[in-house]
């Protein structure tokens, strides 16, 4: 389990490298992209999001708080993510296909902790727009795709 989480964790720090480091590895120019693809730093425009669910002026306005928080809190996992990897950069960082220090299982362990940290409240960010939605408003947001701080978890579905 905890080899998976190391995994995991690396996943998600070699996504930002390999965002940075546009080098193609041996699978193909495009391989990178696909396979570490890092979230993204923001969710949607507020634009984006009015014209998808077609809000009034005064819903909008309801909303636009709650929404600029949102793609804050998208904002800071994302520098905190960019500063997670040029600290395991620094340091020498994991070595996939090789067991993780206690050191190391200790860090993953912390970093994954912070990443559920800034994705509980980026999800109550999230609810609060939701509740300012009529009901078939909700059903169109429901079928956005929803704001995620973290790479997928163990190659598993994306998180709903």
């Amino acid at each position: 389990m905890r080899a998976l989480a190391a995994a995991t964790l690396f996943a998600l720090l070699a996504s930002s490298a390999l965002a940075q480091n546009p080098t193609p590895p041996a699978g193909g120019p495009d391989m990178a992209q696909r396979r570490f693809q890092p979230p993204p730093d923001h969710w949607m425009t507020i634009d984006s999001l009015s014209q998808a669910l077609g809000l009034s002026a005064d819903q909008r306005t309801k909303i636009t708080p709650a929404h600029t928080a949102l793609n804050g809190v998208m904002k800071d996992a994302a520098a905190r993510r960019q500063a997670i990897r040029q600290q395991m950069l620094a340091s020498g960082g994991f070595t996939p296909g090789q067991e993780p220090t206690p050191a190391q299982r200790a860090k993953f362990d912390s970093v994954r902790t912070e990443m559920e940290g800034f994705q509980a409240e980026a999800d109550q960010w999230y609810g609060a727009i939701r509740n300012n939605l009529t009901a078939s408003q909700q059903v169109k947001f429901d079928s956005l795709p929803k704001p995620r701080v973290m790479g997928r978890m163990g190659g598993g579905p994306p998180r709903q």
